[in-house]
């Protein structure tokens, strides 16, 4: 008995299937202009069809139901569809901050690397003086007397060191890094 049910479902499914299969074919192509996409959304249409064919009532003229199944499906897809393009365009921005700041890193490192160069460079005592000028942020007067020479030495000294240093980091300053 179980089988001749079935074989009625799918016969009954089958009718509905080939009377009603090309017009929505049409339908859904007019919709969404994508010819996978409307194999897609029909192939969904008649598996809910098929799934809810106990609680579907009348069986007589189902176009309207299967209608209205192929709308929600691409409403579904198109939802679907904007939630991954969000999706992707988020992505792409972390992607593109982190290779700009991968970028800046590279060319701080880079800059430092030069920085470092020029100190070398340096005398042992404008080194000195330039480093603390720099790094403890002392005044002139006070590199002095922690240095014990002229503060007018002290000027020459930076002077000198800066002069240096700006020429060496001209190049960076184009480039905007901080």
């Amino acid at each position: 008995m179980f089988n001749a049910l079935e074989t009625s479902k799918t016969e009954q499914f089958n009718s509905i299937y080939y009377a009603t299969h090309q017009k929505l074919y049409g339908t859904v192509f007019n919709l969404c202009r994508d010819k996978d996409l409307t194999l897609d959304i029909l192939q969904k249409v008649y598996l809910l069809l098929w799934e809810k064919w106990e609680t579907v009532a009348e069986k007589g003229n189902l176009y309207p139901l299967l209608y209205t199944y192929a709308k929600n499906t691409y409403i579904d897809n198109l939802r679907r569809e904007k939630c991954s393009r969000k999706m992707t365009e988020h992505i792409i921005n972390r992607v593109n901050q982190e290779s700009s700041s991968v970028e800046t890193q590279y060319k701080r490192k880079e800059y430092l690397a030069v920085i470092n160069n020029v100190l070398s460079r340096l005398t042992s005592r404008r080194r000195e003086v330039i480093q603390l000028y720099l790094e403890e942020g002392l005044t002139r007067k006070k590199l002095a007397e922690r240095l014990s020479i002229s503060p007018n030495t002290i000027d020459n000294h930076l002077r000198e060191s800066l002069s240096l240093l700006r020429r060496e980091l001209q190049g960076y300053a184009k480039t905007g890094v901080d």
